[in-house]
């Protein structure tokens, strides 16, 4: 089977570009119930796997498969510096003696913390096994720190949340009568579990709800609105297979659009081939983007063939903190080529390209083998895209359901928009209808839960 390479999310296999600096620090958005370690990332819809009969000799077999993958593909021959040895030997007595999957790989993901790469982490086997089902356990609500508020950004469709009459812009206050104030590393959630939230509504009245966890699905989004002033908005949350066939529809279907706004907030990447693909639709002629950096020191070089049927009008393309991978590549290679501008915010700066490798117990581990760099020589690791036009985001406007970054998208094109969204995509001509609680993503790691 042929790998292909992948600058995405984390729950795809095969080559991919994982954004996975959200993983860490205090701008995780709706973890599922879990905190600061990769590990702490995956909610587990069943109890923990009991530890194998030959306990000792199965988590040993699992460690060190990781230990040596690590070694051998990591992208940094030098492991960043990390005395690797040393802390292998010290973390692998704490593995020996674990009694379940998820102390193991709390254990296995603590010790691959020391790269200093979030990208670079392990799935356990329960996590792996609810990925393929294609749904997650929780209440399906996404959330994001705003101003030391934990805010519901968005609630998906089916889920429990939806069902209790959850609404975005809502305040999460409590959880199970204590003060929330983010998730802890291993708390989870599980299919049945009760929870006992309080909610501020958009005026601060108290909203109290109890939950019953249950699977929602987690399906990428598309969407496209032909908006006043000739302008063409699509917004799609990952560069998957397929979603350049869907852009170049709409482009199709809008013939009379002079200007392409692309909203790339929230999205998290995809496959490398795709993003090549939607790039190709907004560039007559051939086109250097940057190169990918092996192990090795050898570059691989991104490049597009020109079509002559391309889209030519203008370009704007809108990013935040949730942007990341793939979605980083495309913003800066529209601002490198001057096809168009960015606005918002800095993005996540996750760029690396991945691949995920099997252990012996069904688990996988993820290990970066490429960096990037821009043509212009930029390494967007850690640094990320800064936008041409920076806005700032308040508490406000986003519990009031008012866009400023689409708002500014239109202003920069000298049009005055409409700030509320209408549940209905707009007639050609009408005035633009969004909301940014629904639509826009606002911290690192936006995730459900």
């Amino acid at each position: 089977m042929v790998r292909r390479f992948r600058l995405s999310h984390l729950f795809s296999w095969g080559w991919r570009w994982q954004p996975l600096r959200q993983i860490t620090f205090g701008l995780l958005l709706g973890l599922l119930l879990l905190g600061g370690t990769p590990a702490s990332v995956y909610p587990v819809t069943t109890k923990d796997r009991p530890p194998k009969r030959n306990g000792l000799q199965h988590n040993a077999r699992v460690f060190d498969t990781v230990c040596q993958l690590v070694e051998r593909k990591y992208y940094d021959p030098k492991l960043h510096g990390a005395n690797w040895s040393a802390l292998t030997q010290q973390f692998r007595r704490q593995a020996l003696v674990a009694t379940n999957e998820t102390t193991l790989y709390n254990t296995i993901n603590q010790l691959l913390s020391y790269l200093d790469d979030q990208h670079t982490f392990a799935l356990s086997p329960s996590r792996v096994q609810e990925e393929k089902q294609g749904a997650r356990v929780g209440l399906g609500v996404q959330l994001r720190k705003v101003e030391g508020k934990w805010l519901v950004a968005r609630v998906l469709g089916g889920s429990a949340a939806q069902e209790a009459g959850v609404r975005p812009g809502w305040i999460l206050d409590e959880l199970d009568s204590r003060p929330f104030d983010g998730f802890k590393p291993g708390q989870r959630f599980a299919v049945g579990q009760s929870v006992r939230l309080k909610f501020l509504d958009s005026n601060d009245n108290p909203k109290r709800i109890e939950i019953s966890c249950r699977p929602f699905a987690t399906t990428p989004e598309q969407r496209a609105q032909f908006l006043q002033g000739s302008v063409l908005y699509i917004r799609f949350s990952e560069f998957a297979p397929k979603t350049a066939d869907w852009i170049e529809e709409q482009l199709l279907a809008n013939p009379r659009a002079t200007t392409l706004i692309v909203d790339l907030r929230e999205n998290t990447g995809g496959l490398l081939d795709t993003l090549a693909d939607c790039l190709r639709l907004i560039y007559r002629q051939d086109v250097v983007f940057g190169d990918f950096i092996q192990r090795n020191q050898k570059p691989l070089r991104l490049r597009v063939s020109g079509n002559r049927h391309a889209f030519t009008g203008e370009v704007l393309v809108m990013i935040d903190e949730t942007s990341a991978s793939a979605a980083e590549i495309f913003a800066a290679a529209i601002q490198d080529t001057g096809r168009g501008i960015a606005l918002g915010r800095r993005t996540a700066g996750a760029v690396l390209a991945s691949i995920q490798e099997s252990l012996p117990d069904g688990g996988k581990v993820q290990i970066s083998i490429r960096d990037y760099r821009t043509v212009r020589g930029v390494r967007l690791e850690g640094r990320g895209v800064t936008p041409d036009v920076m806005i700032k985001l308040t508490l406000d406007d986003i519990r009031r359901n008012i866009d400023v970054d689409l708002q500014r998208a239109m202003q920069q094109l000298n049009l005055n928009p409409q700030s509320k969204r209408s549940p209905d995509v707009p007639a050609p001509g009408q005035r633009v209808t969004t909301s940014l609680a629904q639509s826009s993503g606002f911290e690192l790691g936006l995730t459900c839960f």
